[in-house]
């Protein structure tokens, strides 16, 4: 078979595809405008002016945007401005003069020019060049042809100093550079509504945070000849507003420092620079994504604040609407969507988390809402390459370095809402009864004052008019109201009791419900392995059956040993399950709600033996210790019910952090230990993940979790060591409960101390 060869022949394109690649690859003219502001920025501009000339028309209206930044020479126009996708940038990272990290990489920010305008003349000059170099494109040219793209041509012109046009100077000395760009008939109806859109944009285009000030946006207005004062687009001036500053850094040698400060009281906060694997568990021992920084300010509407940046509560609340949100900057510039208050611009889930904790600041558990926080995560092209863009600029790729930057941000601000939480509610808890009894007996301490001093007064006027019938009248008032005020004592001590009885049966309502959510733990955390054991019960059961009909039907034989085998099976799986429901039934009994002399060590025994189908599953080990005492002096008064709840939530605990630990390596360790007289410690110890820096105080609080999954959102309910502390505290005597980060095994060391019940 003969083939013959026709020729070569390249692959071509069409003329429409820059307009394809212009108008529906960048989805906004907004956006189109921030691309082109990014080219001045690349070009070591140190200002971009806008200005809009605008009619009733928007054909008839002019878009004049210029920098004054290096500047192209023709061969610059020849080889890379009109080479769409021009690898120009590519492997270029800092800019030439200023050594920016450059934000463009892929040729494509110049055909925003085509979204916006239908015709453009670009003017553009290098320093030290006596000429202008002159373009002209029309993107009509692209429109309803099916030429190539190679055969559209443009026309190029050299122009002598000094250059001036209808809209003012252009060029005027060999000393400016920069590129001049008159985009002609616009395509959108620049409305003050929409330039107020872009000057929202803008103003976030250019990180607040940002470190050198090298770098301004001007917008200015001329509408049907009517002109507008010339705004600088800024947003920084408007964080004085913030009641709290939170900053934080992961730097090169993979250490976190955290810095909280409240603007109401002056007081700071600091975490010194921890490392990476001690400040996050179950995260490696660095982070995937690279050194950055993150800043955030919460922000709530308080006069005092208002008045630092004179805006007044409409504008604030505008402000905050168009603002609020966690934004990322890659060198300053702003990545899209993240930060918009809606749909995948609140990456961080922070309205989710609010409405799942809608509490106010003073209660446990609380969540800054998406309305109370500006704050930006600031990255760098070069040393957080692997946080790239999508092809179309609408986002991060979310690959595990992004999922983990998500984890540290939303650590970092659930750091500040433990810390905001503290500072409001106090160092003081309020018991109400007790305030109310206060001022209840100041006031009849008054009264009876005032009693007093009218019998003194009365005596004396007796003994000086002894039959004045007015005296007469207001003893005869004083013994009624010293009858009404034994009335009122009386009832007010009834009221005093039935109080104290409310509160003891709300209290031990609590305690129940405290059992309750043990329970619960439990139950989420080993309920696969109650599963899997009435499975066990249940298959073996259902064979046994089919054996014995079998035999029964055949007249074959049967198997002793393979019977005793599934019955035994059968036993293995139904006292599981048994044990665990007695556990949970016994848990809400009356007599179990009793303080009694508890044999901790036996308790803890119990649970343990409970626990062992689990620990043989995950290989874990574990060993009771006894110092300075025998087991069954261990004693204190307390309810069962409460160890058993410790003990299930400390085993609960611990087996999630032994997770990730070498299965060879999973141990537990249970001290008892007599520390002198009658103080006993019972020490909890692992050799797991540890704590996170810091947390030997805030894991204690309600709602506070360090559970997370991949994406940094909270698996744990938070409650587990909140309602350990509770029950050490408040049921048992000199009762204390303490973490600490390491222990002697290695991982987290929980430490419960109480008085020996004689």
């Amino acid at each position: 078979m003969t083939r013959r060869h026709l020729g070569k022949k390249p692959f071509d394109m069409s003329a429409r595809v820059p307009m394809q690649l212009g108008r529906e690859s960048i989805s906004s003219s907004t956006v189109a405008m921030s691309e082109l502001i990014k080219n001045g920025y690349d070009a070591d501009a140190e200002s971009v002016l806008l200005e809009f000339y605008l009619r009733d028309k928007p054909a008839l209206s002019t878009l004049v945007l210029r920098d004054d930044g290096n500047g192209m020479d023709i061969d610059t126009i020849y080889e890379h401005w009109l080479k769409i996708g021009t690898d120009f940038k590519s492997g270029i990272e800092l800019s030439l003069n200023k050594q920016r990290v450059l934000t463009g990489a892929k040729g494509l920010g110049r055909l925003g020019l085509d979204r916006l305008s239908k015709k453009v003349i670009l003017y553009t000059k290098k320093k030290g060049s006596s000429s202008v170099i002159q373009l002209i494109v029309d993107w009509r040219k692209y429109e309803g042809t099916n030429a190539s793209i190679s055969e559209i041509q443009h026309d190029i012109y050299e122009q002598d100093l000094p250059l001036s046009g209808k809209y003012g100077d252009i060029f005027t000395s060999k000393e400016e550079s920069g590129t001049y760009m008159v985009l002609v008939g616009l395509k959108d109806n620049w409305t003050s509504e929409f330039v107020e859109d872009l000057k929202e944009e803008l103003r976030l285009l250019i990180s607040p945070y940002r470190k050198a000030n090298d770098f301004s946006i001007t917008l200015y207005r001329n509408i049907n000849n009517t002109e507008y004062s010339t705004e600088l687009i800024d947003a920084q001036e408007l964080l004085k507003a913030a009641s709290w500053e939170i900053k934080a850094k992961v730097d090169s040698s993979n250490r976190v420092t955290l810095n909280f400060k409240n603007n109401a009281t002056q007081e700071e906060v600091r975490q010194l620079p921890t490392p990476w694997g001690n400040w996050i568990s179950k995260q490696g021992d660095k982070p995937l994504f690279g050194p950055l920084e993150f800043e955030f300010h919460y922000m709530v509407k308080k006069k005092e604040f208002l008045s630092k940046v004179d805006m007044t509560h409409r504008n604030w609340e505008r402000f905050m609407a168009l603002n609020r949100g966690v934004r990322i900057y890659r060198d300053d510039f702003r990545v899209r969507p993240y930060g918009e208050p809606t749909g995948k611009g609140d990456w961080l889930d922070i309205g989710f988390r609010k409405s799942q904790s809608p509490g106010g600041i003073k209660q446990g558990g609380w969540r800054i809402g998406p309305s109370q926080i500006i704050g930006a995560v600031s990255i760098s092209k070069t040393t957080n390459s692997i946080l790239n863009d999508q092809a179309n600029r609408e986002g991060i790729v979310e690959n595990e370095a992004y999922l983990q930057l998500r984890t540290f941000v939303l650590k970092v601000i659930s750091a500040f809402e433990t810390l905001a939480t503290k500072s409001a509610q106090g160092d003081d808890e309020t018991d109400l009864s007790q305030e109310l009894e206060k001022v209840v007996k100041a006031k009849d301490s008054e009264l009876e004052k005032a009693i007093s001093e009218i019998k003194a007064f009365t005596k004396k006027t007796q003994k000086r008019k002894k039959k004045t019938p007015p005296a007469q009248l207001v003893n005869q008032k004083l013994r009624d109201l010293d009858r009404a005020k034994l009335a009122h004592q009386k009832a007010l001590d009834e009221y005093y009791l039935h109080l104290n009885k409310e509160r003891k049966k709300l209290e031990s309502q609590k305690d129940t419900l405290s059992n309750l959510a043990s329970l619960g733990v439990l139950t989420v955390s080993f309920g696969h392995e109650i599963r899997t054991h009435s499975a066990l019960a249940l298959t073996n059961a259902k064979l046994l059956t089919k054996i014995v009909r079998n035999a029964e039907k055949t007249g074959k034989k049967i198997d002793y040993e393979q019977l005793v085998g599934l019955t035994s099976r059968m036993v293995v799986g139904a006292e599981y399950v048994d044990t665990f429901s007695k556990l949970a039934i016994n848990n809400i009994k009356p007599d179990k709600r009793l303080r009694n002399k508890i044999c901790v060590p036996t308790v803890f025994r119990r649970i343990f033996s409970m626990m062992s189908a689990t620990f043989n599953k995950m290989g874990i080990t574990w060993e009771f210790k006894f110092i300075k005492i025998k087991e069954e002096d261990f004693n204190i008064r307390s309810f069962e019910i409460d160890w058993e709840s410790i003990a299930i939530n400390l085993i609960t605990n611990s087996t999630w952090a032994l997770e990730n630990t070498p299965r060879e390596h999973r141990k537990l360790e249970v001290v008892f230990e007599r520390l002198g007289g009658t103080r006993l410690r019972l020490s909890f110890m692992d050799s797991g993940c540890g704590l996170e820096a810091g947390q030997e105080d805030t894991i204690f609080l309600p709602m506070h979790s360090r559970k997370v999954d991949m994406r940094g959102n909270s698996t744990g309910t938070g409650m587990g060591l909140a309602i350990i502390k509770g029950q050490v505290e408040e049921h048992m005597t000199s009762g204390t409960v303490f973490a600490k980060q390491y222990s002697d095994l290695g991982g987290a060391g929980f430490y419960i101390e109480a008085l020996k019940d004689q």
